[in-house]
């Protein structure tokens, strides 16, 4: 009982296959099974859906998943080749609408509950004539700009023989790393106008449509993912909440850049945190002409108090001549581990923030963290006009992948709100505007998207210009009942989130069970079901059930309790 994910990792157009896993794993819905298809396909029946990634199956490929789809099978084909979309009854008009976007319809329930507004794909969508299979019904429509509507499906659902079909019409993985990532060929340019600086806002200005940096878009593509399953699978798909408890929503991820920082102005930064009941992670300035203040000494002072520290990476120090960063940064970040490891314990940092959010390549750093075993990248930023939007269409975190499909083992943290230079005139000028206008992002995320907000403040830019805006921004968490969490404390938790297991889930039509197997350093994993149940166990011994309503359907939810230490627990639940 599980999702089986087809995918063909030697076929070119399959190479964002194993990339649509992690979708769905950043979704919650850890229950599935990866399954390369080159040498034949597994047994599909022991599966309630089956995922088919964009690939080229044979006949006999074909032939053996409509064979599946007509004995009661639950299909997702993702960008089905024209073998297998004629197979299933489609009519392809022989045309595509290239670089698509796609409008989720307010009819249909898989996108009922998301944001209907177009949204980009960067990627072509292949076009279906109007002459539909018998009871298909459009989920959303093609756009061929973020005005123009097409008269062709970007996602439909039908009925076949006994079983169920949804088709994305476009390569929906791959278009959600062109969103997250931006445009490859962009590399080593500039966007920004910051003179040698790289930075991966360069590879989205200009190619991420500002007329929908308003709408967290990757997540979006998401959110219909995780909606088909639910919508066809022959059981109730598991999953697991973005959070530990089902009263949390959102949280503010909170983090700061040392930048040679005074003493006094680390204090005010700290103590204003502590105040509101939360924790900052800091990144120290190790460079070699103009060295951090914060000693080794001082460093445990705060760490005993519950904060955290990594490294700011800086590729511009005078001492490298001028070098472009995009030579350096990998030198620099190496060297700069060692020389953290050995002053501030022999410890690798949990998270990553860059010195003026350098960057290099496409996904280069991150590959970097993902060797060296740092979680979370946050060098993502949304700069300049994007202020408190989208800019990388997620307000969520998800691995990086490569252009070649390639997936990396660090996970991608969009931040939305910040202090630097940049950004002086406005906090200062308007901190009571701009602190209402980041409220409202909080009250989004918190009632509609159930994402993060990541923040960022300077000891510097707080001591001296910004602390009426940040501290205003904490006071309204605090009233919407969102608390701060640093940097660190977010990333181990994504990381336990994505690691617990839900074994040998069974389903008898009116009881759900399950093995379950996590850790949590936060105390506890809450567990989802799209159904509204009666009662629930854990070991044997009744809990309380919790409704949420998620992207249009509506979830129980139950508090699992684990520790920091990976343990098992048997789950049931009664509808």
């Amino acid at each position: 009982m599980s999702i089986g994910v087809l995918v063909n990792d030697g076929q070119r157009v399959g190479a964002f296959g194993r990339y649509l896993a992690e979708i769905l794993r950043g979704e919650g819905l850890t229950d599935q099974e990866v399954v390369t298809v080159a040498a034949g396909l597994p047994e599909l029946d022991r599966y309630d859906a089956v995922v088919l990634t964009r690939m080229n199956p044979t006949a006999a490929q074909v032939a053996a998943l409509v064979s599946y789809v007509d004995g009661g099978g639950r299909l997702i084909a993702i960008r089905p080749s024209i073998l297998l979309a004629t197979a299933l009854g489609l009519t392809p008009h022989l045309s595509m609408t290239d670089r698509a976007y796609v409008r989720p319809l307010t009819e249909h329930r898989v996108s009922a509950g998301v944001p209907h507004e177009p949204i980009q794909t960067h990627v072509p969508a292949d076009n279906y004539s109007a002459n539909l299979p018998g009871g298909a019904e459009v989920v959303a429509e093609l756009y061929g700009n973020a005005t123009t509507g097409t008269a062709f499906p970007a996602a439909l659902t039908f009925p076949r023989g006994s079983g169920q079909v949804v088709v994305f019409t476009y390569d929906l993985p791959h278009a959600v790393s062109r969103i997250r990532h931006g445009d490859p060929d962009r590399i080593g340019g500039r966007a920004l106008g910051n003179g040698l600086q790289n930075r991966t806002q360069d590879l989205l200005i200009g190619y991420a449509d500002p007329t929908c940096w308003h709408l967290p878009q990757a997540d979006i593509h998401a959110m219909l993912l995780g909606n088909a399953v639910n919508a066809v699978a022959a059981a109730p798909q598991p999953r697991w909440w973005y959070y530990p408890a089902p009263a949390l929503k959102s949280i503010i991820v909170l983090d700061s850049d040392d930048d040679w920082s005074r003493p006094e102005a680390f204090d005010a930064l700290i103590e204003a945190v502590e105040s509101f009941g939360g924790h900052i992670t800091i990144y120290l300035m190790l460079n070699p002409s103009h060295r951090t203040i914060a000693t080794p000494e001082l460093v445990e002072k705060w760490r005993a108090r519950g904060h955290s520290f990594g490294i700011h990476h800086n590729p511009y120090d005078e001492t490298y001549g001028g070098a472009d960063e995009e030579e350096i940064l990998d030198r620099v970040i190496r060297a700069e581990l060692t020389d953290f490891r050995a002053n501030y314990g022999d410890t690798v940092p949990v998270t990553n923030r860059n010195h003026c959010i350098a960057w290099s390549g496409y996904v280069e750093p991150a590959k970097i963290y993902a060797e060296v075993g740092v979680d979370m990248d946050l060098n993502t930023v949304s700069n300049g006009t994007a202020w408190l939007q989208y800019l990388n269409g997620s307000g969520r975190p998800l691995r990086f992948v490569d252009s070649d499909g390639t997936v990396i083992d660090c996970f991608q943290q969009l931040t939305s709100a910040y202090d630097d230079l940049s950004v002086v005139d406005r906090l200062s000028g308007n901190p009571a505007g701009e602190a209402a206008a980041t409220r409202r992002q909080m009250e989004e995320r918190l009632t509609r998207y159930f994402s993060p907000l990541s923040m960022l403040s300077h000891p510097v830019s707080f001591h001296s210009y910004s602390r009426e805006y940040q501290t205003r921004c904490w006071t309204a968490a605090r009233e919407l009942g969102i608390p701060i969490w640093s940097a660190f404390e977010w990333a181990e938790f994504v990381r336990a989130r994505d690691d617990a297991r839900i074994v040998d889930a069974r389903w008898d039509g009116s009881r759900w069970t399950a093995r379950i197997e996590g850790r949590s350093p936060q105390g506890s994993l809450t567990l989802m079901l799209p159904v509204l149940a009666k009662s629930a166990t854990v070991d044997g011994s009744a809990v309380d059930v919790h409704r949420q309503q998620a992207f249009g359907y509506d979830y129980t939810q139950l508090v699992i309790p684990v520790g920091a230490e990976r343990s098992s627990h048997e789950v049931s639940v009664d509808v």
